[in-house]
């Protein structure tokens, strides 16, 4: 197994060709505007020591966080730091990872995922960044045992995620890991997309499922539907720009999606019992408990009900 080595810096910009490789690219990026371009069909973990990242995958956005790690498994995904960032992505085409871990599962057992990166998910990916220790396309031995320490890394850190695939429908480990990857699928999406509106028939065609069998799985899964998956985001979001921003209580009605002021009041009032000016007053503070969800039932048949999910 080789490795190759990129130093992206400043307005840098790097697209990696599509197609058979042997090798594992590693990409050390630093500064403002470098980019990055992974193809289809490749696994990428990408971490973010400091600053922003922009990442994209079939026209879709989202940010990562400083001190995240982003595990992508299908379709290319696109880089950007808009502002100063300190970031790494290790990526290889799928092959690559099925030989450090073979088994049944596609992408080597891999849960496409973004969470915060602990110290032990995080030396393996600095380690295999260390060009002193591994010349570029050097086919050495340490090359491969870096990079199974990498995977190893990984798996163990998902294994938190097991409970949600024992709970995907199923009867094979590989038709499980299927089901929950349609469902991530669908998650993503939703979490791309808190300040606008999603067709639930829209989410639904994304993961191959009718409407209701979507509502279904998805709560068998993550014990809660899409809409109320949302409806948290949603609220989470609208804590967050009452007291982390100067923004009115009008602009943060309108970027979220409220016909109007009072209606944002109203709702924020309802899930924090408590009022905006109330919630600035008490700055730094967690958000209050937030109202009880509907039940499954109620939530069922409101998604069913109204085709979007919105405020």
């Amino acid at each position: 197994m080789k490795i190759r080595h990129h130093q992206l810096h400043g307005s840098q910009a790097l697209s990696l060709p599509s197609g058979p490789s042997d090798s594992v690219h590693v990409v050390a990026s630093s500064g403002r505007g470098t980019r990055l371009q992974v193809p289809a069909g490749w696994v990428s973990v990408t971490a973010i020591l400091h600053g922003e990242l922009e990442l994209s995958s079939n026209d879709t956005p989202w940010l990562l966080p400083s001190r995240h790690v982003q595990v992508w498994l299908e379709g290319g995904l696109r880089h950007h730091s808009r502002c100063h960032a300190r970031w790494m992505c290790i990526t290889a085409p799928l092959q690559t990872w099925r030989q450090a871990h073979p088994g049944p599962l596609p992408g080597s057992a891999l849960i496409p995922r973004q969470e915060p990166c602990p110290h032990a998910l995080a030396r393996p990916i600095v380690h295999l960044t260390r060009t002193r220790w591994f010349p570029t396309d050097a086919d050495t031995p340490e090359v491969a045992d870096a990079f199974m320490q990498l995977h190893d890394a990984l798996i163990e850190q998902q294994q938190a995620l097991q409970g949600e695939l024992e709970r995907c429908s199923g009867r094979t480990a590989a038709r499980r890991h299927q089901t929950l990857l349609r469902l991530l699928k669908v998650q993503h999406l939703i979490r791309c997309n808190v300040d606008d509106r999603l067709d639930l028939s829209r989410l639904a065609a994304i993961a191959n499922y009718s409407p209701t069998h979507l509502i279904r799985v998805y709560r068998e899964v993550f014990g809660e539907t899409p809409s109320e998956y949302a409806i948290r985001l949603r609220q989470q979001r609208a804590w967050e720009l009452v007291q982390g921003t100067g923004l009115s209580v009008c602009e943060i009605a309108e970027s979220l999606g409220f016909e109007s002021e009072s209606a944002f009041c109203r709702a924020f009032k309802h899930a924090f019992g408590c009022t905006t000016s109330e919630a600035r007053r008490r700055q730094g503070a967690g958000p209050l408990q937030t109202t009880r969800p509907p039940s499954c039932a109620d939530a069922a048949s409101a998604d069913q009900r109204a085709p979007a999910l919105a405020p």
